[in-house]
Order: structure tokens, then C-alpha cells, then sequence
């Protein structure tokens, strides 16, 4: 911060407690002093321009959520309120010149200097929206280069200053504004994430992504071009990946503030850790235990992982949480997931996706009536689609699950095989901790690393795979979905549902084009659907379908292209288009099965709890709704989805040993999959998808 000027004879009475010792700085939205508090230390305290009279409502308002953001690289606002009618707020004083200040005088940052910056800003920003601030003015004048590392000051000022004003001017700076800045849609954390990119590519190039022309010019640049980001070789690989997301002109396609942090940080950091180690990175000197590497890859050359990787381990995926106004709660687990994740206790967990069948079906060795999964069905492909995949009869090769006791029982001539696995066993002594996920490589058969504290299931043939993360449920704005394309490496999030409505169980279509997610109002284990997500991850898009608000059941693709089922009262079944039309009901049937619906070559068939024995599996037609079938299991063996289109798959528990069996239409065992310890069996998710 530049050094003080002499107080001035015009300069105010500060209020009672603080002594001015100089100005620090004067704008459009007030002045700034440097002052001494009652207690001896340095302050900055900023008097904006007078309120217009009896307006002082939004003032206070906005001033008291300011001062709930967490002291993680910012500058922390101590105090707030109004004196001799002038509104005022008071931080800490950062001894440092601002980041404009620095470009100007000696150029681009470079290497660790650099690096100190994103982390830091990234952070000050995932503290500012966890808090429910928006910035609304990020740019280099707005970043101080402390000692301490950098730190981001006058958050929320812009709102506090229009909210003050009562004018109709344009509140921001133009080269560091989003375009919905510029059409009246307002400002929100997206606007920031747009603003925090264009001061990275000035902070890594020495100009930002629009220029710096006459205002009309570089609004039309937002607006209309593609920014520029220069040949800086500083700004590269994943950074520069998370750069062109955060500049992307639809803000619900632009990643939060803390799903970008992680991203960068790696998934092995618990999302209620990000602020702290994301804080610790921005601190000069290098972190702990890392090298002089760049902490993010150069792009397409990560880990093996998905995704990009840091120096402590495998990238995320771009987890989401721009938290709530209080301290993160603790990173849910089983528990917090159980009946959305399909991860109960006592679960035998088997995920499956059948080509034209059906897709991420989960197995559970417990009450699966009483247990939402994923799964999925048809939606129309752009050309023929291909023959359904099968199961060979019997298994040749045995391939052990690596980290757990189970052994996959497979045959070259499978057409469906395990793509991914859940760990949520409670062993804290495993080398891979927090609840890992694993995805298969489709060319080798190995299985990597996918990320902790989500639920990744891939496509079809295995290139995309999509996310849900734990951390998005402190989330304070909005739901979203991660896909990640394992070829290149490149991961984005999607924007689903505006909170407090939050989705689970992705579902993608036998053809990997669309992922089906059910809509829910809350994430206790009774709260109720109220309605569906299609999510298309090639345009990034998701259409919403609300619902009336039903009980915790999912809603799974139907038998019909472009359809989707759901349990209805009294033992129906519900088929509704994607805009919500209930095209048909199947009255009597019982309790759809979580299991879901399969294509035939007559039709279809679905799954549901028999009507006069819901310990029972009835097989019905599809659109007809005759019986076909009854399976009867006994007490040790749970029938849990489709397979393919002659064969069911389930779980059958000994006492030490359970297996994972693939069952015909009369029950009978045809074959064993997997097996393994029960515990294992218990609480190791498989998910079963096409080759």
C-alpha cells in the first residue's frame, strides 16, 4: 500500500477510537485513511460519500455480511458503521503495494511471485462468496501485495458504495467486468470469477484478456471476442485451462471460487481444508514438503488421475463450495450420503450400465426399497444404435480389486465390466484416505485414481466421467456437476439447481451423451424429490424439470427414448417426457425397483417390489405392464438392477464371504463376478458400464 499522505484540514473527525495519521488513497466511492485504533494498531478506515438521507438500511445490511468473511488472504474488516452521517468500514492495514502498482512499475509476475497470487486471491475470493459477499470490483488495484502474502481488500464495497450512492452508474472497473455486468443481469460470484481470470492474465502477461482501449471497445471485446491470453509461459497447463473457463461469456459455465482452488490444490485436501491450505500457498517461501515445480501440470500431461495434479497427489475435478455464511460443517461421509450415493451401511454396492440397456446401476446388499440409485436408460443417439452388450456365460480370468480383498471374475468376452469403484470402508490405516474413488483405464484395465470425497461414475466406453463432490453441499449458491474428459485431461463444472434444491444420483444414457440427475429439497435421507436434471456435457448446458414434490425416491431413464420413470403412489409407476408430461402410469405394478428399466427387443421391462411380496422381484412388460417374471432370492441374497436384457445382477452375503452373482429371470445363480470379504462386499462400490 503506498505510503500515507498528511492528513489534510478538510479531512473528517474519524469516529470515536481512531486518530488519522494520513491518507492512503481517495476515489469515486470515498476516501481512505491511515489511523490508529484505540489499542495502538495501524488501521484502514474508508468514509464513503455520504448516504442519501434515511437510506442507511443497505449500508448496514451489506456492511454486516462484509465483516462475516474469513480472514483468509483478505483484509479483514474490524469495524462498520456510520459517523457525523458518512458510512464507514474498517480493516486491517496491509503494508504493501497493490498489484496494479507492481505490473506498472516493473512488469508481468513471475514464478513463485505468481503463483503466491492465485492461491491467494482464489482463496480471499472462496472466503468472500462462503460468507454470501460478492466483490463486484475484483481487480488488480484490489489485491495488496503484503508481506504476509497477497491479500484481496474492498470486498463488497462496490454494493455498499451503489447501495449509498443512489445513482444509475456502472459500478466495476470495464476491463475486469463480466458481460452480464454490462446487460443489467447484476453482478454475482460468477462476475467475480471472471474478474479474478482477467486479473491473473494482467498479474502472468502485463495486460488483461480485453485490453485496456476506451471503454466502448473494451466492452465490445467482452461482449463479442475471445479474450487474449497472451504467450506468457508462466500461464500454462491447468492454469491457463481454469483461466478460459473462468472467461467463458455464460457465467453459469465459469467454475466458483473454491471449486477452482481445489482444482488446483488436488483432491486429497478436505474441502473444509481449502481456505487454510490455499492460504498457507500464498504464503512466501515454498510450502512444506514441495519441490520448485509448478503446482499445476502443463495441460494433458498430468497424473494418471483425471484431471491435473498438485505437488501432494492427484488433481480434483473441480469441486464446488462456495460455501454457506458459517465455518464449513464437517466433510459428509457415509452417513451424511447414505440414500444418494448409494453407499448405506451394510452395502454390497455394484454399479451397472448395459449399452442400449440402462445405465450406473447400483447393487446393495441391504433393503434396496428403502435405498435411491442411479441408473439410466435410452435417450435418441445420432445414429443407429449398437447391439446391447452381454455377459458370457462363465468367467477365465481373475482380476483383484487393488487396495480391497475382492477379485473381479471376468471374461475378455464381457461386454460390460467394472469402470469404477467406490471405497467407503472406515479403515484409517489405508494409504489412500478419504473415502477414495477409482476409475479404469479403458486401453489397459488398470484402475487409478479418481478423487476423495465424490462419487465418480464413468460413460460408456469409459472416455468421460462424471462427479458429484461432498464439498458442494456446503455450497451457499448453487448445485453443480463435474465431467471430466479422460483423454485430454480437462475437467469443467456444470450449473444444475439454484439452492437450497441440490441434485444427486448421476445417471448417464447407454450412449454417454446425457446424464440424468434427480432433483431433491435438501440432503436428509427423507427429503423429497422435486423433480429431474438432463445434463448434456458436450454444450455444458443442464435443463431443470421440476416436479411435484414426491418421496425420496430417484427418477431413472424409462424404456422410451427421451423418457424418464418414477415410483408413484399405491404401487404405480410414472413415465414422463423430459419437459415433465406424464405420457403413462402403470397402476398395480408395486414399488418401482431401483433397479430400473431395460430395452428388449419386444419392448422393454422394469423392475419392481411385487405388489402382495415386496421381499419378491416382479418383472414386468413394458408398455404393456403384464407380469413376466418372479424372483424369489431368500433372505441372504438381494436383487439389485438389470445386467442385460436375460440376466439380473445381485449380491449374495455368507457370513465372511459374500459375491456379487449374475442371476437369470428364475433366480437362479448363472454365474459369480466378484467376490470377496463381506465387509468388502459391504462397502465397496462397483459400478458395471459397456466396455
Amino acid at each position: 500500500m503506498p505510503s500515507a499522505a498528511r492528513s489534510r484540514s478538510d479531512d473528517p473527525e474519524l469516529p470515536a477510537g481512531y486518530r488519522v495519521l494520513g491518507r492512503l488513497g481517495a476515489g469515486g466511492q470515498g476516501v481512505v485513511y491511515l489511523a490508529e485504533s484505540a489499542g495502538g494498531e495501524r488501521v484502514a478506515v474508508k468514509v464513503l460519500h455520504r448516504s442519501p438521507a434515511g437510506d442507511l438500511g443497505p449500508f448496514l445490511a451489506e456492511a454486516e455480511l462484509i465483516r462475516r468473511v474469513r480472514a483468509f488472504c483478505t483484509a479483514q474488516v474490524v469495524d462498520s458503521g456510520v459517523a457525523d452521517g458518512r458510512p464507514y468500514l474498517v480493516t486491517e492495514y496491509v503494508d504493501g503495494p497493490s498489484l496494479a502498482r507492481v505490473i506498472e512499475e516493473r512488469g508481468a509476475l513471475r514464478g513463485p511471485e505468481l503463483v503466491r497470487l492465485v492461491f491467494g486471491t482464489l482463496t480471499a475470493l472462496a472466503a468472500v462468496h462462503q460468507a454470501g459477499v460478492v466483490h463486484r470490483d475484483f481487480k488488480p488495484a484490489n489485491v495488496l501485495l503484503g508481506r504476509d502474502g497477497p491479500r484481496v481488500i474492498d470486498f463488497g464495497i462496490a454494493r455498499v458504495a451503489e447501495s449509498t450512492a443512489g445513482t444509475d452508474e456502472l459500478v466495476g472497473t470495464p476491463p475486469y467486468m463480466a458481460p452480464e455486468q454490462f446487460d443489467g443481469s447484476g453482478a454475482g460470484p460468477p462476475a467475480d470469477m471472471f474478474a479474478w481470470a482477467s486479473t491473473v492474465v494482467c498479474a502472468a502477461t502485463g495486460s488483461p484478456p480485453f485490453g485496456t482501449a476506451p471503454t466502448p471497445a473494451v466492452i465490445n471485446r467482452i461482449l463479442n471476442e475471445p479474450p487474449d491470453l497472451g504467450g506468457a509461459a508462466e500461464l500454462d497447463g491447468e492454469l491457463r485451462e481454469l483461466v478460459s473457463a473462468c472467461l467463458d461469456k455464460d457465467p453459469a459455465r465459469r467454475p466458483t471460487a473454491a471449486g477452482a482452488l481445489m482444482r488446483l490444490l488436488g483432491e486429497r485436501v478436505p474441502a473444509r481444508e481449502i481456505l487454510p491450505e490455499g492460504s498457507r500457498r500464498a504464503v512466501p517461501g515454498p510450502p512444506p514438503g514441495e519441490g520448485p515445480t509448478a503446482p499445476w501440470p502443463a495441460s494433458g500431461k498430468g497424473p494418471a488421475a483425471p484431471g491435473h495434479a498438485s505437488g501432494e497427489g492427484p488433481g480434483a475435478l473441480g469441486i464446488p463450495a462456495d460455501g454457506s455464511p458459517a465455518a464449513p460443517p464437517d466433510v459428509p461421509g457415509r452417513t451424511r450420503w447414505r440414500g444418494r450415493t448409494a453407499v448405506p451401511p451394510a452395502l454390497a454396492a455394484v454399479g451397472l450400465l448395459a449399452g442400449s440397456l440402462l445405465t450406473a446401476r447400483l447393487l446393495a446388499a441391504g433393503d434396496v426399497s428403502s435405498f435411491p440409485l442411479p441408473f439410466s436408460s435410452p435417450v435418441p443417439a445420432s445414429s443407429a444404435p449398437a447391439a446391447p452388450p452381454t455377459m458370457a456365460a462363465a468367467s477365465t480370468t481373475d482380476t483383484p480389486l487393488p487396495g480391497t480383498g475382492i477379485t473381479l471374475h471376468e471374461n475378455p468376452a464381457d461386454g460390460l465390466w467394472v469402470s469404477s469403484y467406490q471405497d467407503w470402508r472406515d479403515n484409517p490405516d489405508r494409504s489412500t484416505k478419504g473415502l477414495p474413488g477409482f476409475l479404469r483405464d479403458p486401453r489397459t484395465g488398470a484402475f487409478q485414481p479418481a478423487g476423495a470425497l465424490r462419487l465418480t461414475v464413468a460413460a460408456p466406453g469409459g472416455r468421460l466421467a462424471a462427479s458429484l463432490s461432498n464439498s458442494r453441499l456446503i455450497a451457499s449458491d448453487y448445485d453443480r456437476i463435474t465431467v471430466t474428459d479422460r483423454a485430454s485431461g480437462a475437467s469443467y463444472d456444470i450449473r444444475t439447481v439454484d439452492r437450497p434444491l441440490i441434485t444427486f444420483h448421476p445417471a448417464w444414457n447407454d450412449d454417454g451423451t446425457r446424464i440424468l440427475l434427480t432433483v431433491y429439497e435438501g440432503v436428509g435421507d427423507d427429503a423429497p424429490s422435486v423433480g429431474f436434471a438432463v445434463v448434456d456435457p458436450v454444450a455444458r448446458t443442464a435443463r431443470i424439470t421440476r416436479m411435484p414434490a414426491a418421496g425420496p425416491h430417484p427418477y431413472v431413464w424409462g424404456v422410451e427414448p427421451g423418457t424418464v420413470m418414477h415410483r408413484g403412489s399405491g404401487g404405480a409407476v410414472r413415465v414422463h417426457g423430459l419437459d415433465g408430461r406424464e405420457l403413462r402410469v402403470l397402476p398395480g405394478v408395486g414399488d418401482l425397483h431401483p433397479g430400473g428399466a431395460v430395452t428388449t427387443a419386444e419392448g422393454g421391462l422394469f423392475l419392481t417390489s411385487c405388489p402382495d411380496a415386496p421381499a419378491d422381484t416382479c418383472v414386468w412388460t413394458y408398455p404393456a405392464g403384464t407380469g413376466k417374471a418372479r424372483v424369489r432370492v431368500g433372505g441372504r441374497t438381494a436383487v439389485h438392477g438389470w445386467l442385460d436384457a436375460g440376466h439380473l445382477l445381485a449380491v449374495r452375503r455368507g457370513e465372511k464371504t459374500s459375491e456379487v452373482v449374475m442371476l437369470d429371470l428364475a433366480g437362479k445363480a448363472v454365474r459369480v463376478l466378484a467376490d470377496g470379504p463381506a465387509g468388502d462386499i459391504d462397502e465397496v462400490v462397483l459400478w458395471y458400464t459397456p466396455r
